[in-house]
């Protein structure tokens, strides 16, 4: 008896990842840079004033991420020629010229710059800045004339490129511009993948294109468009090897907490996000539940709190306390004070909630790594600084275990003894894939015909491209924010755009997306088809791959997202307190 009594069960060891943050380049173009320690005289200085950020012009950040992007799109272009030079076309003559301004009429061209889309402002609806129940959805994608059956059409249809209502596509780079277009349909050229869509790019993305200049309206007529894509430098998975453990390492990705209220949904249901949150809780600490000892690393990629405007409703009303007052544009400063403390107020209990979240879920040894999102009490333009440490006291007592990272993301993980098996990981909120979407709308004529003139009215059916769209575009780009600064607010940069993907990682993700979705691409950027992934890795040999992942809100969806780090295979939980 005495010998069964001192078998005690020790609890499963934790998978453990060596992670080595990288995020701290993001860091440098977002906080101002000290100039002297000599005293409090020194940040009104001449050469302090020079290290601000906001001393440095936005217009640097263009020429910055077109050096950056132009040998890439250069190196894709010249596959395509080789490819061309076989068929009867003359595409594969084209030479690459170095300045827009050097081009020559008549003459088949390689041309590299930044893709500008001029648009008429008067069709663009006014943005209401107020946060709704659909938070950035209905932040980006605002209702009109106070139409709630389909808010996010006039949006979306007001940010349709359509050549007929006097839009314009520029190709510009340092020397100047050249309006670009795409072939007509009567040319005699053969389908491709690269055709050039205006409604697949937005303002801020580098591209070379294959074409030439049309003598008579100066136009140049694209045959195909590149991007640069990501470097050729990510994880090479071997099959073989990483077969699945019991315990294989496995990361967990969640975003949208919504700590401090329930969500709008969990109002109409009778839910309780607080008791998912719970749920969550016991599946990651307790092994009985959950295989929580396969947890390596947690991270929370933004909307850890509320917003501090979600009880406010549609019409002007705003609740506090339980008691529902009407909001007036004519309000006196008493009133307008007494909302904003009640505000501030909330932020504060969201954020201690979040807290205590977090310090449970570090007390049970997972690390866990912190994106600040849109409402989080941080800097609004990308970069965003961490969330400050006082903040999160009972968080940041865990030193060795809670990161606070910038949004964007980046980190490191150490998935073999190799050097090269390591795995960068890349992510934020998704704010950037949010506003991005605006851009990409298409009307429903044009998804099988790639035309440039694709309304035909006002009542045009207008369906935006879905966030894992979006999001391996950004992948085709190499470039995580390609619409700021001219629509999502950055920081100016004039040494180097810090959004450029300067290595290819093997997880990219976004946060705060309407559902999850996933997908494997290859080398190439193009999508992997995962039922027969495994037979082409083994004909094809060990070939970088990238997983994207979709990041569904937690406050109304319930789900978080687990990616096995030796294989790449992922998949989501489901965590719900509601019978169906």
């Amino acid at each position: 008896m005495k010998a069964q009594q001192h078998q005690v069960r020790s609890p499963p060891t934790r998978a453990h990842i060596p992670f080595l943050p990288s995020w701290q380049r993001f860091h440098e173009f977002a906080a101002p840079k000290e100039s002297s320690n000599s005293g409090g005289d020194a940040a009104t200085t001449p050469a302090a004033s020079q290290h601000h950020p906001y001393a440095r012009q936005y217009s640097h950040i263009y020429a910055a991420r077109l050096a950056a992007l132009r040998d890439r799109c250069v190196s894709n272009a010249q596959r395509t020629l080789d490819v061309s030079s076989s068929s009867s076309e003359n595409v594969g003559s084209a030479e690459v010229v170095e300045q827009i301004i050097e081009v020559k009429e008549g003459v088949w061209s390689v041309l590299v710059g930044t893709i500008v889309k001029e648009m008429d402002p008067k069709r663009r609806p006014l943005v209401n800045s107020s946060y709704g129940s659909c938070d950035t959805q209905s932040f980006l994608f605002p209702s009109v004339n106070g139409s709630d059956k389909e808010p996010a059409q006039e949006s979306l249809r007001s940010y349709l490129f359509d050549s007929e209502k006097g839009d314009v596509l520029h190709l510009e780079d340092s020397s100047g511009r050249v309006e670009i277009a795409p072939m007509e349909i009567g040319d005699d050229r053969e389908e491709h993948n690269f055709a050039l869509d205006p409604n697949r790019v937005a303002t801020g993305v580098v591209a070379a294109v294959i074409g030439k200049v049309s003598v008579e309206k100066g136009v140049m007529y694209v045959h195909s468009v590149h991007f640069a894509g990501p470097p050729l430098d990510a994880l090479k998975l071997d099959r073989a090897s990483n077969k699945q453990t019991s315990h294989e390492p496995t990361l967990l990705i969640i975003s949208g907490l919504g700590c401090g209220a329930d969500s709008p949904t969990d109002v109409s249901s009778g839910g309780s996000l607080a008791l998912r949150r719970e749920m969550l809780l016991e599946y990651l600490t307790q092994p009985k539940i959950g295989n929580g000892a396969s947890f390596c690393r947690m991270i929370v990629a933004g909307g850890g709190v509320a917003s501090p405007n979600q009880l406010e409703s549609g019409n002007g009303e705003i609740s506090n306390g339980g008691k529902t007052t009407k909001g007036n544009s004519h309000d006196d400063s008493g009133k307008s004070k007494s909302v904003n403390a009640s505000r501030s107020s909330k932020l504060a209990e969201s954020l201690r909630d979040l807290d205590i979240f977090f310090s449970e879920v570090l007390s049970s040894g997972i690390p866990v790594d912190y994106i600040p999102g849109w409402h989080d009490p941080t800097n609004a333009n990308w970069p965003q600084r961490p969330i400050h440490s006082c903040l999160l006291p009972h968080s940041c007592s865990f030193v060795d275990l809670f990161g606070r990272s910038t949004n964007p993301f980046e980190g490191i993980l150490s998935v073999g003894d190799d050097e090269n098996a390591n795995m960068r990981v890349l992510g934020s909120d998704g704010l950037n894939i949010a506003d991005l979407r605006r851009f990409l709308a298409m009307s429903s004529s044009s998804k099988i015909e790639q035309n440039n003139n694709v309304t035909n009215g006002d009542s045009t059916s207008v369906e935006g491209t879905s966030s894992m769209d979006a999001l391996h575009q950004t992948f085709r780009y190499g470039h995580m924010a390609p619409t700021g600064p001219d629509s999502l607010p950055t920081f100016p940069s004039s040494e180097s755009d810090p959004f450029v993907m300067q290595t290819r990682p093997g997880i990219y993700f976004a946060g705060n997306c309407e559902k999850f979705e996933t997908r494997l691409v290859d080398v190439n950027g193009d999508e992997v088809d995962e039922v027969d992934e495994a037979n082409a890795m083994a004909v094809e040999g060990e070939q970088p791959v990238t997983r994207l992942v979709c990041v569904p809100r937690f406050a109304e969806s319930g789900e978080v997202v687990l990616v096995k780090l030796n294989t790449l295979e992922c998949e989501v939980v489901s965590f719900c307190d509601v019978r169906a």
